[in-house]
């Protein structure tokens, strides 16, 4: 045990520093580091952290423009994964998969992943990747010989429209094209100029551009399609100059460096107690620097964090209080404890909004909110009122789970309750206290259960959970 303790420690400093040297752009170091970790792993046949390996190893392959071999290894990749068992991993890799293959051009492989992919993180309720897979599939329908302006603009409307999800200056750019291609040009001058007015950094200022070439080229403005070509091999140019001039810097930094190791050597053998009392008070002032640092970047951490959990917290309260007042209104008047939260949940949530900025306020609003959802995870009357509540909706649904699968644990039926009631994956995560990775193995994990039993009515058990 204490063997294989100390086998993953290894593996995962040495993911550790190939990462710090993949953020350093130090390529060929971050490869040798990953190597040493895929040859530990591979003795202990430590399969998740294989996974995770393989793909860092894609994604240097990625910045250094090797396409074919990103593509191998986010395959080997997704192998792994599925070895341990982790099908969201799983997911996320075979998405990049299918990313790494449209970059290699290779759109027919490609579109085949971006279906699947997109199919299975909707039926994971995965909004992100269904969102990113909905992005990558538009732009590929804009990039094969056989395009398809129409479906990308489809696409494109259901990220928007259906998952919520704000589009980027970039997704604004493909709809601009999109419209060329069908002929609306009024319609994509609208969303190049909509394009134009998100792009924050020159590389997306320069791609909106590019896009803005080929809307005026169909159009046949030749004049306006020139001015914008050039400001795209101006922005190519700037990049080439500015690499030639790191390369320059990086030499002279190098010189320089050298030189002053030679001066620091002679200071050091003429004047050592000097260099030593200059040495430690430089050291004092960087410590004092460095700790100042720290602090401020600390307490930022910490606003943000502060910031996040408020936020993440009263969603959920939003959602928790949406599904109870949803499921009361269908049963008798009686208040089990659970059917009852659902008007302190509102309350709270009217209040919060109602004081937003009282700190003191929100900090008492937002510490009710924690206990209210604490009761549903360690109050036992809490999680009963939710399975009287899907007995009395859906026929004895919770009763005849335990009927038909009376082997089953009492974790698995507590996760089939908040399953059944419609709570997403984030607000199980958060009552249960677990990773969201987690609680979607554990789902996928009761959906194999059920669906291997002999339960009557498994397909019904399924499909509450499914929904």
């Amino acid at each position: 045990m204490i063997l294989v303790s100390c086998t993953k420690v290894k593996v995962e400093d040495e993911i550790g520093r190939g990462h710090s040297l993949y953020q350093d752009r130090r390529y060929s170091e971050a490869m040798e580091a990953y190597s040493r970790a895929e040859t530990i792993a591979l003795k202990s046949e430590d399969f998740r952290s294989l996974g995770t390996i393989y793909q860092k190893i894609a994604h240097t392959y990625n910045a250094t423009g090797g396409h074919s071999e990103e593509i191998a290894y986010l395959d080997k990749a997704l192998e792994a994964f599925q070895k341990a068992d982790m099908p969201y991993n799983s997911l996320h890799a075979y998405f990049e998969g299918g990313v790494a293959r449209y970059n290699f051009q290779d759109y027919a492989s490609a579109e085949k992943i971006f279906r699947n992919a997109m199919f299975q993180a909707h039926q994971a309720a995965d909004t992100l990747l269904e969102a990113a897979c909905l992005e990558a599939y538009a732009a590929l329908c804009l990039e094969t010989s056989k395009q398809d302006p129409q479906l990308s603009i489809s696409l494109l409307a259901r990220k928007a429209n259906e998952l919520k999800c704000p589009l980027s200056c970039e997704d604004r750019g493909m709809l601009a094209y999109a419209y060329s291609l069908t002929g609306d040009y009024a319609e994509a001058a609208e969303w190049i100029a909509k394009a134009m007015q998100t792009a924050e950094t020159p590389a997306q200022k320069a791609q909106i551009k590019f896009r803005e070439y080929q809307v005026e080229s169909r159009a046949g403005n030749s004049a306006k399609a020139l001015v914008a070509l050039e400001a795209v091999t101006e922005h190519t140019n700037s990049v080439q100059n500015a690499t030639l001039q790191r390369s320059v810097e990086s030499a002279r930094k190098e010189y320089q460096a050298q030189q002053f190791e030679l001066s620091q050597q002679r200071l050091r053998t003429n004047r050592l107690i000097i260099a030593f009392v200059l040495l430690a008070a430089m050291a004092v002032v960087f410590a004092l620097t460095g700790y100042i640092r720290y602090r401020r970047l600390e307490a930022a951490k910490a606003l943000a964090e502060e910031k996040a959990e408020t936020e993440k917290y009263m969603t959920i309260a939003e959602e928790l209080q949406g599904r109870l007042k949803a499921a009361s209104k269908r049963l008798p008047s009686e208040k089990h404890m659970s059917i009852a939260k659902f008007d302190l949940l509102e309350r709270l949530c009217e209040q919060y909004y109602v004081y937003e900025g009282t700190d003191n306020l929100q900090g008492k609003i937002l510490k009710e909110v924690k206990s209210v959802i604490d009761g549903l995870r360690e109050d036992p009357k809490a999680i009963k009122g939710l399975e009287i509540m899907l007995d009395r909706n859906c026929n004895g649904l919770v009763t005849r789970l335990k009927e038909q699968m009376p082997r089953l644990k009492g974790e698995d039926v507590k996760l089939f309750i908040f399953a059944a009631s419609g709570f997403s994956s984030t607000t199980i995560s958060t009552i249960l206290e677990k990773d969201k990775g987690i609680i979607y193995n554990r789902i996928w994990r009761l959906k194999g259960k059920i669906s291997a039993s002999e339960a009557p009515d498994k397909e019904e058990f399924l499909e509450s959970i499914n929904s």
